[in-house]
């Protein structure tokens, strides 16, 4: 690399760190399935519920990771007091933009979540496991209840999954 000034070795290497994405770099090193959490908007409960999933998964070192995704988005942002309630447990939803669920979506989960919502039909029928979330409140009037139901849903789904790897 004689000749090759600093400035041209960062400036590959912050090439190379933006063409792997910013997902790539959320998942954990030993990735191997994704959950897919989702609610009506994709904006708030399957937002958080993906959040504090992937908390808990890295601090257990369980090798999943959630994205959110909505059967009917209708905003591009998160709204105000969603983020300021995320960023209070810890997370950083500034930058997030909602996107409707695909087939593709479902296709390469390991795990579907619906939180207060249900399926197109079609995008139903290549779920590996599906599972209901019924009893999530409304985030925007209760943040802490949802919250809190969240979490407790979200530890039941990992110990299912992790007593599953190690069976």
């Amino acid at each position: 690399m004689k000749g090759t000034s600093i400035l041209a070795i960062l400036t590959i290497g912050l090439a190379l760190a933006l063409a792997a994405g910013p997902s790539d770099s959320q998942q954990p090193a030993n990735y191997t399935g994704q959950v897919l959490m989702v609610c009506e908007h994709g904006n708030v409960k399957s937002l958080m519920a993906a959040n504090y999933f992937n908390e808990l998964a890295r601090a257990r070192h369980l090798p999943f990771h959630a994205v959110a995704r909505g059967t009917a988005p209708n905003s591009t942002t998160v709204p105000l007091p969603i983020v300021d309630g995320l960023r209070a447990d810890g997370f950083d939803v500034s930058d997030f933009r909602p996107s409707a669920i695909t087939q593709a979506d479902v296709a390469m989960s390991e795990r579907v979540v619906l939180i207060n919502t249900e399926l197109i039909s079609n995008l139903a029928e290549g779920s590996k496991q599906l599972e209901k979330w019924t009893d999530v409140p409304p985030a925007s009037v209760n943040y802490a209840g949802a919250r809190d139901a969240l979490k407790a849903h979200v530890r039941a789904l990992l110990d299912q999954m992790a007593n599953m790897r190690r069976q």
